[in-house]
């Protein structure tokens, strides 16, 4: 396989998409609770975006298990 060098132009797009992504994915999970629940009608401002990277943080579990030998 051969390896080619990091352009700038690579770089600079992964840049944006991980920008796009940070900024994108609270909003599309405000416009997807209204969409599917109505009656929330949750505005959509920089107090509701904030709080949406809190929702996955506070489900988000870890199982551990222990096995005694």
């Amino acid at each position: 396989m051969i390896k080619l060098p990091p352009t700038a132009f690579g770089i600079g797009f992964m840049i944006g998409v991980a920008i796009f992504a940070v900024v994108g994915m609270p909003l599309a999970t405000i416009w997807a609770l209204n969409t599917l629940f109505p009656v929330l009608n949750i505005p959509v401002t920089l107090e509701t975006w904030l709080a949406a990277f809190i929702i996955p943080a506070a489900f988000k579990t870890t199982v551990t298990t222990n096995k005694d030998k």
